[in-house]
């Protein structure tokens, strides 16, 4: 198993386009921005069979910290957003292997 960085998946883009590496990084780069910007305005992002992309709230919660001067103390973190993706139908079957 490989990891794929953002230049390969850009590679990969600009062969299914049939240009330039310019282009798939073009590309790549305009719909990672859009979802970006989407997300940081609040909006939920649904890519149809791939997958849905949202901000959650974190309720604030205890933890016991594992590091530094307070390791084995409980320590507040507060609540925040974080993103979360829930997988789509098509994603969620091609990575089961069942294409």
């Amino acid at each position: 198993m490989a990891t794929l960085r953002k230049g390969d998946l850009a590679a990969l883009v600009a062969k299914k386009l049939d240009g330039p590496r310019s282009q798939g990084d073009a590309a790549l780069n305009a719909v990672l921005d859009a979802v970006h910007d989407a997300l940081a305005d609040g909006n939920r992002v649904v890519l149809t069979g791939f997958g849905a992309f949202e901000a959650r709230q974190v309720k604030e919660r205890e933890v016991r910290a594992i590091r530094g001067a307070q390791a084995g103390q409980r320590v507040k973190v507060p609540s925040h957003l974080r993103v979360g993706f829930t997988p789509g139908s098509y994603l969620a079957s091609a990575v089961r292997g069942k294409k």
